[in-house]
């Protein structure tokens, strides 16, 4: 199938020193009949991204690519910005609500907050979809990750593969590192759930943090992921988007591993990256779409976590040998999740208290 040929680039100046980007593509088939046939022909998509734009390899990747396949398969319009800085979000927000002409607008990043909120308000018929985060307005879904439950395998996967014999572990160390993009809340519980998991397996451990303060500055993470390689750590854990790639170049450089996070991102360093935290967010943008076409979709805080597969992890894609018996751990463990048995700590004034409760029993 071949996309229209429709396809425009405007460069917009706002508050002075703001340049945006915007791309439109119309879905349907070349010969005529222009999606004419698909039940989304009608519907128009506002997709606002961070200000690292497309290339990510992560949150604004993983929700333009479902949203493409919501306009091949179901027909829809999609037009997508990234705006200059995080400053800029509320602009671009309001930019695409003043025009009236989307159906929704999907919005990418929890640092879209402040504008969500601001914006919403402003235009209460304007229907909003935000991922990743939870506010309660009502022209707003708000689709919060469970950050926890997604950052919580990997971690402990890192407990029981630093005392291994994995070629690249410091088997006499046990540390580990996880290396995030932002103070946010929703992320700090992804750092919460991570030691989780680490501690859980391996109670003797020591789990390194650090904030980059950016998600869009892989330079500053490299520095800061090294510094932990330096340290002792011989896995880490990012949760930092665009900023993640400086990890990676991080493990390859000190010859260590790296966990990714959002979309499978083990084939980006395939002989460092061992495996990611995946949260399904392709599969999230599609289905708001579809939602939006069958009339279900609704305003409120809707939040994913591994029951319903919303996240989890995989080694697919990834070179590292991981020991059979850590990936059945690590498996029985996930199977403990989704049967509801096993829920991680989301606060860190919880985890002492929950490490005592929890006590791991290798699986047999």
């Amino acid at each position: 199938m071949k996309r229209e040929g429709k396809k425009r680039l405007l460069a917009l100046l706002l508050a002075g020193a703001m340049t945006l980007s915007l791309t439109a593509c119309g879905g349907g088939e070349d010969k005529g009949d222009s999606g004419s046939d698909k039940p989304g022909k009608d519907i128009k998509i506002g997709l606002v991204i961070g200000p690292n734009g497309l290339g990510d390899k992560n949150m604004n990747d993983m929700s333009y690519e479902g949203l493409v396949k919501a306009q091949e398969e179901l027909g829809i319009t999609l037009d997508y910005a990234s705006p200059a800085s995080k400053s800029d979000y509320d602009q671009v927000q309001r930019m695409y609500a003043e025009s009236g002409e989307y159906d929704l607008i999907f919005l990418a990043g929890v640092d879209q907050k402040d504008g969500i909120t601001k914006v919403a308000a402003e235009f209460p018929d304007q229907k909003f979809s935000w991922l990743d985060g939870n506010i309660e307005l009502p022209n707003v879904n708000s689709i919060a990750t469970i950050w926890p439950q997604q950052t919580f395998l990997c971690g402990c996967l890192a407990g029981l593969a630093t005392n291994s014999d994995m070629p690249l572990a410091n088997k006499d160390k046990s540390v580990v590192g996880c290396l995030l993009g932002s103070e946010q809340p929703a992320l700090v519980e992804g750092t919460v759930g991570f030691e989780a998991g680490v501690r859980y397996t391996n109670p003797n451990a020591t789990v390194l943090q650090a904030t980059i303060g950016s998600f869009t500055d892989p330079g500053k993470a490299k520095e800061m992921a090294l510094t932990m390689y330096d340290k002792g750590a011989d896995f880490i854990q990012h949760i930092a988007g665009g900023s993640g790639l400086g990890v990676f170049n991080a493990a390859v450089e000190a010859n260590r591993y790296a966990f990714g996070v959002g979309s499978n991102q083990n084939e980006v360093e395939p002989d460092h990256i061992v495996a990611t935290s995946l949260k399904d967010v392709r599969n999230i943008a599609y289905n708001e779409v579809k939602k939006l076409i069958d009339g279900t979709w609704e305003p409120g805080i809707h939040e994913i976590g591994i029951i319903g597969g919303g996240t989890g992890y995989t080694v697919e894609g990834s070179n590292v040998k991981v020991p059979q018996e850590i990936i059945d751990q690590v498996d029985a463990i996930k199977k403990e999740m989704e049967e509801g048995k096993l829920v991680p700590p989301g606060q860190k004034s919880e985890l002492e208290n929950w490490l005592k409760q929890n006590v791991y029993q290798p699986a047999k």
